[in-house]
C-alpha cells in the first residue's frame, strides 16, 4: 500500500496489542513453509510488455535465482477512474485487461508450476473501488452516521465485514482463484484493516480446497498467525534496518527489534524480511549497493522469510510505476562494465538463495545473539540446528571496524565460508573470535568440527 502512511496505519490498527501472544503458539505449519523465499513481480516493471504473457519467458530466471514463490502485484480489474491505483479494485473476480486474460493467467501459473514456483496474488479487502461491482449492494458497506458510504484511511469505500453476505462474497473470490486457477496463496493488503475473524473464516474455507494455500498478512498484528495466516510482514524490522544503514543508528537497534517481535508475536510465528518492494524507495538508492547487499545478507541469515523485489538482484534503481509500464533494464547493452556489475550482483543473490536452501540451520535453526565489542556497527549471531552451526558477523556501518566476538576462539578458530570460496581463520591470541571488516562487509561461515587425530 501507500508508503509512509502504512506503518502508522498498521500501528493504529494493531493497538491495543495483547503482549501475552508471545507465550502462545502460532498455527502449526509443514516444514516447507520455513524454507520459502518470496520474489515479487510487478508486471509494469518485469517485462517490456508489462503483462502476464510478457512475463512468462522471464520466469525461468526467477527459478534459476532460487526463489520458491512468485508474488504478483494486483492484477484484478481496477477502477475506471483516471489514474486509478491498482489497489483500487472494481471487480475481485476479473483480471484487468491491462495485464491480460484469464487464459494468460492460466498459462502464467502453469509455466511457474513447471519451474517449481508457487504463485501468490495480491488481494485488497480493506477497501474497494468507488465504482466497484459491490456497489450493486448498498448494504455491503460501512456507513457514516448519516447513512452515507464511509471511506477508509485512503478515500475508498469500506466493505462491511459484519455483513455475512460480504464475507461470503469475498471468501468465494479467494476460493475461485485457488480452485479455478491453481493459485497457491495470497498477500493480503493491509491485513490488519480486516477483522482477524474474517481471515480465520477464509482459512477454514480455503483449507477445504487446498490445505497448502499460503496466507501472508501485510501487517504485524500478533493474533494473525494463531489460526489464519502463515506469515506476517515485519515493518519494524525494515524501519530499524533503514535507521541503521541509512541514518547511522546503532546496529544494536536491529537486535532489539528482533527481541521485541519475538516477545510479542506467537512462538513460531514467521516474519517477512524485506528491504525493497513496490511501496518503498529502491534499496540500492536508500542504502547504496554495498549497504543493500548487507541488508540482504541479514534477511537471508536471520530466521524468517526472505523477500526480494524484481530487479533487486541486479541493483535496479528504477522507481515503481503504478500504472504505466517502466521495464527493468535486465541487461546493459554496449556497456561492458555495467553488464559485468549486473552479472556479479545476480551471482551474489544466487549464492544467498543457494546458501539458505542447503543449510537447515538457516531455515529452522535457533538464533543465538552473540555480544561483540562494536555494537554500534556490528551484528553477530549464531544459527544452530543439531550439529550445524553458522556464524554471522555483519558490519552494518560505512566504516572499517575491528570487532571482537564473545565466542571462544579455540572453539571457532575457523569457519567454512558460505558466500565465498575457502575458509575464514581467526587469530588465536585474544582468546575470543575477532575480525576486521570493511564497510558493510561480513563473515558468514559454517563451524568446522574438530578433526580426529590421524592414525587413531
Amino acid at each position: 500500500m501507500r508508503k509512509l502512511v502504512l506503518p502508522l496505519l498498521l500501528a493504529v490498527l494493531a493497538r491495543p496489542q495483547d503482549l501475552s501472544f508471545g507465550s502462545r503458539e502460532a498455527r502449526p505449519e509443514p516444514d516447507w513453509m520455513n524454507r520459502l523465499t518470496i520474489y515479487e513481480v510487478w508486471l509494469n516493471a518485469f517485462s517490456a510488455e508489462g503483462t502476464l504473457r510478457g512475463a512468462i519467458p522471464h520466469l525461468a530466471s526467477v527459478a534459476d535465482l532460487g526463489a520458491s514463490v512468485l508474488y504478483l502485484g494486483p492484477i484484478a480489474k481496477r477502477s475506471s477512474a483516471p489514474h486509478a491505483s491498482p489497489y483500487s479494485i472494481a471487480d475481485y473476480n476479473a483480471i484487468d485487461p491491462q495485464y491480460g486474460t484469464e487464459q494468460d493467467l492460466h498459462d502464467f501459473v502453469t509455466a511457474a508450476h513447471e519451474l517449481g514456483l508457487k504463485v501468490m496474488l495480491d488481494i485488497v479487502y480493506y477497501h474497494t473501488a468507488p465504482d466497484s461491482v459491490m456497489r450493486a449492494h448498498p448494504d455491503w458497506f460501512v456507513k457514516t452516521h448519516d447513512g452515507k458510504i464511509a471511506r477508509g484511511f485512503w478515500p475508498q469505500p469500506l466493505p462491511d465485514f459484519k455483513n455475512a453476505e460480504v464475507r461470503r462474497y469475498l471468501i468465494d473470490s479467494l476460493v475461485h482463484w485457488v480452485r479455478d486457477f491453481s493459485i497457491d496463496g495470497f498477500r493480503c493488503d493491509v491485513g490488519a484493516g480486516v477483522p482477524v475473524s474474517f481471515w480465520e473464516q477464509a482459512r477454514s474455507e480455503l483449507d477445504k480446497v487446498n490445505r497448502n494455500v499460503i496466507l501472508l498478512s501485510e501487517a504485524d498484528r500478533p493474533d494473525d498467525q494463531l489460526r489464519a495466516f502463515d506469515i506476517n510482514y515485519n515493518f519494524q524490522y525494515y524501519l530499524a534496518l533503514r535507521s541503521v544503514i541509512r541514518d547511522g543508528e546503532p546496529a544494536l537497534a536491529v537486535r532489539r527489534q528482533w527481541e521485541e517481535m519475538n516477545r510479542t508475536m506467537p512462538h513460531g510465528a514467521r516474519l517477512l524480511h524485506f528491504d525493497d518492494n513496490h511501496d518503498w524507495r529502491r534499496a540500492v538508492l536508500e542504502f547504496g549497493d554495498k549497504g543493500a547487499m548487507a541488508a540482504q545478507i541479514l534477511d537471508f541469515t536471520l530466521d524468517g522469510i526472505p523477500f526480494i523485489y524484481n530487479g533487486q538482484e541486479i541493483d535496479d534503481c528504477t522507481p515503481t510505476y503504478w500504472i504505466t509500464p517502466m521495464p527493468i533494464h535486465w541487461t546493459a547493452p554496449g556497456a561492458m562494465g555495467a553488464q559485468k556489475a549486473i552479472t556479479s550482483t545476480r551471482a551474489e543473490y544466487k549464492r544467498l538463495f543457494q546458501m539458505r536452501a542447503t543449510h537447515p540451520a538457516l531455515t529452522s535453526g535457533e538464533v543465538i545473539w552473540i555480544n561483540n565489542s562494536e555494537p554500534d556497527s556490528v551484528l553477530s549471531f549464531l544459527r544452530k540446528k543439531g550439529d550445524e552451526e553458522i556464524l554471522v558477523i555483519l558490519n552494518l556501518s560505512n566504516r572499517r571496524v575491528h570487532v571482537t566476538i564473545d565466542l571462544p576462539v579455540m572453539d571457532y578458530y575457523s569457519v567454512e565460508n558460505l558466500l565465498s570460496e575457502g575458509k575464514t581463520w581467526f587469530q588465536l591470541y585474544s582468546g575470543r573470535v575477532s575480525a576486521t571488516l570493511a564497510a558493510f562487509d561480513s563473515v558468514v561461515g559454517k563451524r568446522i568440527p574438530l578433526a580426529p587425530l590421524q592414525g587413531h
